[in-house]
């Protein structure tokens, strides 16, 4: 994810952006009522940060999501079919979910009760389940969806009205709010999209649109994701958008979705996303899904989100490259990109890790301008990164001491920045990004960008956490670095960048 702000590569390009970040507040919704059998998956997958998101006890396999939208009111009618495997014996087991009101549950073909309290969704089905049965459960709902009641600012916004339609974002936890889910990225699986809209409103998810099918006065758009996803990065939106299609010059087919009004404007705007595919593939190993895209919403968002392989963006992004804006405009595309193979393809086992995807993402878009634009341009963005997080920039702004000890006290510590520092501009998306330019100029060009390879080889379509990646590191480069890492990541104080390896 990335925040729209106009920066620039100037020494004071940190300071706009520090302290802007989402909070997710931590509260705890009284549990649902448990049944009086003893086998109860657990309510949480046992995320540190997060507690309360995802749940224990099963493995989903594939989402069927299943809705009618109905633009005006904003309300959906939907069914949502999930194909899981019960890793232990179960009685009951719950689902993250804050969407509408549910007229029916059914588990293998059969009815079962349910009770629902704050964010959970508590079912318990006719008949138990065994460890290791794969089960079916059918929940179908109608309504206006709603809001998590454990957060704030981007995960609240899962369910966002826009002026000719509606579209869901929400990291890291929106998606519950119109789909029941297992909401937490240690848990991916494949989705199928069924939605209805009326014309000549279209209806965008992820993956590959496999069929459109005419009714009268509406239709059904059918898309399918094949790959696994985390949840978090499922897509719909619905508006008045034109599609435009093009193949890379390495074959990725790109679908871009932009407002009418913004065709043509949008069609300029994104000239050069091909060649960032193709670029990325090149350093990051071949794209990994089955094609690519961006969709534009009309609405004043102020953020973009990395939704697998269709990435959200607001209106600004266009005015944003059209006035040579090259942080808020083309970085933000070439970062939003980079998270398709970093965040999207492997994805976080917990979310204390999260500089895995925003600390990468950010230097993705780096190494774009060091690609377009020359390697002085990386030199020059490291160095004024590396000053502003060191207190330079303030010093030379006249702040006094005590001030500026104040304000790095507020950067998030990289590996463990605590939830209400998850998206800490400074902490987790700038200095993760120079510590990956830190490591290379420790290890080199050559095994650190096979480095960057070998890990995403590895960990593709599922999870991974900062201890894996030293793993990956170290045995690429032959180097223990261990004391590198703890120092660029853990220690408050910023290390100085190392001597360029000979």
């Amino acid at each position: 994810m990335k925040l729209l702000q106009r920066l620039t590569w100037t020494i004071g390009l940190l300071i706009v952006a520090v302290g802007v970040g989402s909070v997710w507040a931590q509260t705890t919704p009284e549990a649902a009522a448990p049944p009086t059998e003893a086998m109860l998956g657990s309510d949480g997958i046992g995320d540190a940060y997060y507690p309360l998101l995802g749940n224990g006890g099963y493995d989903v396999r594939h989402y069927a999501i299943d809705v009618a939208v109905d633009p005006d009111a904003k309300t959906i009618d939907g069914a949502t079919t999930i194909e899981a495997e019960a890793t232990e014996a179960l009685s009951a087991f719950n689902f993250d979910y804050a969407g509408p009101e549910i007229s029916s549950i059914m588990v293998n073909d059969e009815a079962a009760t349910f009770a629902r309290a704050g964010d959970e969704l508590t079912i318990t089905p006719a008949t138990d389940l065994a460890g290791g049965e794969a089960f079916t459960v059918v929940v179908t709902y109608s309504g206006t969806p709603g809001s998590r009641t454990e957060t704030e600012t981007f995960a609240s916004l899962g369910w966002i009205p826009t002026r000719d339609g509606v579209t869901i974002a929400g990291e890291p936890a929106g998606s519950s709010v119109w789909y029941p889910v297992n909401e937490h990225p240690l848990d991916k699986a494949t989705y199928s999209f069924r939605i209805t809209v009326t014309d000549p409103l279209v209806a965008v998810a992820n993956g590959t649109l496999e069929d459109v099918i005419e009714h009268d006065g509406s239709s059904t758009y059918l898309w399918e994701m094949a790959q696994p996803m985390a949840s978090y990065l499922a897509r719909l939106s619905i508006g008045n958008f034109v599609r435009q299609d093009s193949v890379t010059a390495g074959g990725v087919l790109i679908r871009n979705y932009f407002p009418v009004a913004l065709a043509d404007d949008g069609q300029e705007a994104f000239a050069r996303q091909g060649e960032m595919v193709d670029f990325f593939s090149s350093v990051f190993g071949a794209y990994p899904f089955d094609a690519y895209g961006g969709i534009v919403i009309d609405a004043p968002i102020g953020f973009a989100l990395e939704t697998q392989s269709m990435t959200l963006f607001a209106p600004s992004i266009i005015t944003n490259v059209l006035n040579d804006n090259q942080q808020g405009g083309e970085g933000t595309i070439a970062h939003e990109l980079t998270h398709q193979w970093f965040g999207d393809a492997v994805s976080l086992e917990k979310w204390q890790d999260i500089w895995l995807n925003e600390g990468f993402a950010t230097y993705g878009s780096w190494l774009w301008f060091e690609h377009a634009y020359g390697a002085d341009v990386m030199t020059t963005i490291t160095e004024n990164v590396e000053s502003a997080l060191d207190g330079e920039v303030l010093r030379a702004r006249g702040i006094s001491a005590p001030s500026i000890q104040a304000q790095l006290q507020t950067f998030a510590i990289t590996g463990d920045p605590t939830p209400n520092k998850l998206f800490d501009s400074a902490g987790v998306y700038y200095r993760g990004a120079l510590t990956l330019h830190a490591l290379r100029l420790t290890i080199g060009d050559e095994a650190f960008f096979k480095t960057l390879q070998t890990y995403v080889q590895t960990y593709q379509y599922g999870n991974a956490t900062t201890d894996d990646f030293i793993a990956v590191a170290e045995q690429v480069s032959g180097q223990q670095l261990d004391s590198f890492f703890k120092a660029w990541l853990f220690d408050p104080i910023v290390p100085a960048l190392p001597v360029p390896q000979a």
